[in-house]
């Protein structure tokens, strides 16, 4: 078995990380007794044929050029069960883990082991753990040392914790954990919000609320206040004025005017609404106390407004 030093060594080349890739790379998720998943956090419904087999990966293989100090860290560091040695019809020398989801690591012994191939960008190998898992994780990075940082800092979620760092061999490993406020229901909870007068809008006008975390959309239909927060994780959604959708920078899921999903991620319901109503003035008032929670748009979610003049109809 290698030393501890020896195995922190080939996993310790020096990395730059910014100062907040370093602080969300600390950030610990809340405690939970949630269980591990097949497929982790990337699991979905789509993802398993009518029999429940997942369409996911069974195994991964990587070279490396100590076998004894690789099995060593990826037991001892990583906890995954060291199941033994040459157990496939690999020829080389190799040892085969498994992790508490029933998935492989095979690792192969290799004269060189080329982590990251010629013209390649950002090729990663990610975990996902459990709340819990993911906590102790952290603890073990400490007692060992090592130097970790987020390469995507700017683009988590809410709830949604990262750490990368390499393994021996200098491969890019990623642990990722999501914990269950990536899909709570967020509420601004500031009462009533007064957006101005409903004739100041026009059909198709798009204002957004940034300090309470919403949209107020005009349609021919009449009036919708869009949450900000995306239904796949809870991200903030950015309207994108040339292309009439809203999107989710984290993850890419796309949503029309009405909020509606329309790519990026599948299965994902229409963006939460927040209710309208107009006061004596015909002003727009928005309550962000309370949320509407919705699979897709119907005209009757829109709120109308009738101008005073023409409440009383025409005359002539």
């Amino acid at each position: 078995m290698a030393e501890q030093g020896e195995t922190e060594q080939g996993g310790r080349e020096r990395h730059y990380f910014t100062k907040r890739q370093i602080e969300k790379a600390w950030e610990m998720p809340p405690e939970s007794d949630e269980l591990p998943r097949y497929g982790g956090h990337m699991r979905l419904p789509t993802c398993a044929s009518e029999e429940g087999m997942a369409d996911r990966l069974s195994h991964l293989v990587l070279g490396v050029t100590d076998l004894d100090r690789s099995e060593a860290w990826y037991r001892d560091f990583f906890g995954m069960d060291a199941l033994g040695r040459n157990l496939t019809s690999e020829a080389r020398p190799h040892a085969v883990l498994r992790m508490n989801t029933g998935q492989l690591l095979i690792l192969v012994q290799q004269e060189h082991v080329v982590p990251e191939r010629p013209g390649t960008n950002g090729t990663h190998h990610a975990f996902t753990m459990t709340p819990n898992q993911y906590r102790q994780m952290l603890g073990r990075v400490k007692e060992w040392g090592y130097d970790i940082g987020v390469y995507r800092a700017e683009f988590l979620a809410r709830g949604e914790y990262t750490m990368n760092f390499n393994d021996p061999d200098g491969h890019h490993v990623e642990i990722d954990c999501t914990g269950p406020e990536a899909s709570e229901l967020i509420l601004p909870n500031a009462g009533l919000i007064d957006c101005g007068p409903a004739d100041s809008y026009q059909v198709g006008d798009v204002k957004l609320f940034k300090q309470h975390d919403f949209f107020v959309v005009r349609l021919q239909d009449g009036f919708i206040a869009l949450s900000r927060w995306c239904r796949h994780m809870n991200g903030r959604v950015i309207w994108e004025r040339d292309h009439w959708r809203f999107r989710c920078p984290y993850h890419r899921a796309a949503y029309d005017r009405r909020g509606n999903c329309v790519g990026g991620q599948p299965d994902l319901n229409a963006l939460w609404l927040h209710p309208i109503t107009f006061n004596d003035e015909g002003h727009v008032l928005v309550n962000t106390d309370e949320a509407i929670d919705r699979t897709h748009y119907e005209p009757g979610q829109a709120a109308s407004h009738q101008p005073a003049a023409a409440a009383g109809g025409i005359h002539g």
